[in-house]
């Protein structure tokens, strides 16, 4: 019984073992970061909320269309094609932890953030929102800001975040929507043979020269709207600079991937930046 359940937990733990670093724990980080108030029941519950709302994407986004076959030939390891779980199974576990899910955001005080990742996921995986870039790219910037403002809030036990908590938000959903494709670069040769429409394959030049761009004028924004150590914000347009330019130079799938995990440390370091956000240098800024 107790190997049945461990089994179990661990296969549910595969569906989310990739986006670990990359949702979970930036989520996380962030919303404690933002968060004015903090306990460790209410930190414990923010990871629980963000790994389950991950569990129901992840769950629903292995199992549609013809991604049980392509993850059998590019990530075996997930649990369908390693053969932990059937999709039928994994189709029927998906239905389930909608409601679950629904209801531990009703608990949790973030009812708004858990039913818009539901609605987002159903537009991403059945409404065609992962087929084009644009609409890919609108969707994980609206995945983030809802993962963000759900943990914030239930970090907070806040019905209502501050107008600097909304703007880091807001920050962190633009900052990923126009640098996400950074992810796509190491994917392009197998995205091409799928026949994929990402924005790097769409504008092979443009999308390289967006990465110093978007990297260097983010970098430049937060040094002058976020309150955080000075040196931070100096390490970030460094890491922006340098990051950028390798995706512009540096163009290997080997490089690339070198260059993903540099643009993951940035986005960390962005969002330090943006959890010191200030409306008030905002509007002083434009004045």
């Amino acid at each position: 019984m107790l190997s049945t359940l461990w089994n179990f937990l661990v296969t549910l733990q595969l569906f989310n073992q990739s986006d670990m670093k990359t949702i979970v724990l930036p989520v996380t980080v962030f919303s404690q970061a933002l968060a004015s108030h903090h306990s460790v029941p209410r930190f414990l519950l923010v990871v629980f909320w963000v790994w389950m709302q991950l569990l129901y994407f992840t769950v629903t986004n292995q199992t549609f269309g013809t991604a049980p076959e392509e993850d059998a030939v590019n990530k075996p390891n997930r649990p369908i094609p390693a053969k932990r779980i059937s999709v039928d199974s994994a189709i029927l576990l998906g239905w389930v932890l909608a409601p679950l899910n629904v209801a531990l955001s009703y608990y949790a005080g973030a009812v708004p953030a858990g039913l818009g990742i539901c609605i987002l996921t159903s537009i991403y995986c059945r409404g065609g929102g992962h087929s084009h870039w644009l609409s890919k790219n609108g969707c994980c910037a609206g995945f983030y800001a809802l993962f963000e403002y759900g943990a914030t809030q239930i970090a907070d036990s806040s019905k209502e975040l501050t107008y600097d908590q909304l703007g880091a938000v807001v920050g962190s959903a633009l900052i990923i929507f126009t640098t996400i494709h950074a992810q796509d670069f190491r994917d392009d040769e197998g995205d091409a043979l799928l026949g994929r429409r990402t924005f790097t394959l769409s504008f092979p030049l443009f999308s390289r020269i967006t990465m110093p761009t978007f990297l260097i004028a983010w970098s430049m924004a937060l040094c002058l709207i976020s309150e955080a150590n000075r040196f931070v914000l100096l390490a970030l347009m460094g890491l922006g600079a340098v990051t950028g330019t390798r995706f512009l130079i540096l163009k290997s799938p080997k490089h690339d991937r070198l260059s993903y995990l540099y643009y993951n440390i940035w986005l960390s370091m962005a969002h330090v930046g943006l959890s010191s956000f200030s409306l008030d240098r905002v509007v002083a800024w434009y004045q």
